[in-house]
């Protein structure tokens, strides 16, 4: 017997819509639904998940290659795989926050931004990490990617290595909240900005060698370099413009 489906309204014959895909049969909201919702959110989306986070901490290239190749099933999407970090380090801020209670003990130095910039930086870090993300990218592929690769690969896969960052502000956060120590001051942001910039490097090297560019170590020292700067600068404007927003 055929019926319509429910959600766009076409004949359906079988388990499935031919047509949006949605089951035949749909039971009422329950709290058994609900909890078999949630089960098969933790069971299926992490299956990708969990497998692009691994690749992109041990091999960032490979990850990032296979998926412009066309390998788009096998990983995780890396807008949403980014916006899902932010989440976890947003909640890891705010736990550690609640229960840590540690003091902003940062200074204005030469190699760091100035304490009242970095406390509305380390509040509003993932905000201000999607702001400047274009702008990243847009260097990286100045410095490196062009003309082997378009500017929005290169923005692609400059999401996957954004998530990289705040996998890195998650674990940080963790171990030193575990341990005791302090976080917020400059010697945390030293190991930050050191062990990131190295990262970067090891990561974009082992993507781009795969393209067989041209002076590639050379092309990774002037990124490194530029993006530091270019990262703190932009940063201290964007941190100007929450400011005068009322944030």
């Amino acid at each position: 017997m055929s019926i319509n489906c429910l959600n766009c309204n076409a004949p359906v014959n079988e388990s499935y819509c031919s047509r949006c895909g949605q089951k035949a049969e749909v039971k009422r909201l329950t709290w058994h639904s609900l909890g078999e919702e949630v089960f098969h959110f933790f069971t299926h989306i992490e299956k990708g998940f969990l497998k692009t986070t691994g690749q992109l901490i041990i091999h960032p290239g490979k990850l990032c290659k296979s998926y412009l190749d066309g390998k788009r099933k096998t990983y995780h999407k890396p807008v949403s795989f980014l916006l899902i970090w932010i989440t976890i380090y947003l909640f890891t801020w705010y736990l550690a926050g609640r229960f840590t209670h540690f003091e902003n003990n940062y200074t204005s130095t030469l190699l760091t931004l100035d304490s009242p910039t970095l406390t509305i930086l380390q509040k509003y870090r993932s905000l201000i990490d999607i702001l400047i993300l274009p702008l990243s990218a847009l260097l990286n592929w100045l410095i490196i990617g062009r003309p082997k690769l378009n500017y929005v690969e290169v923005l692609c896969i400059s999401f996957y290595l954004f998530s990289f960052t705040f996998i890195f502000h998650i674990a940080h956060i963790i171990i030193s909240s575990l341990l005791g120590l302090n976080y917020k001051n400059n010697i945390g942001d030293y190991i930050a900005v050191a062990f990131l910039a190295i990262w970067g490097f090891y990561a974009c090297y082992d993507f781009y060698k795969q393209y067989k560019i041209s002076f590639l170590i050379p092309k990774l020292i002037i990124w490194v370099i530029a993006a530091i700067p270019t990262y703190i600068y932009a940063g201290k404007i964007i941190v100007k413009l929450l400011v005068a927003l009322g944030f």
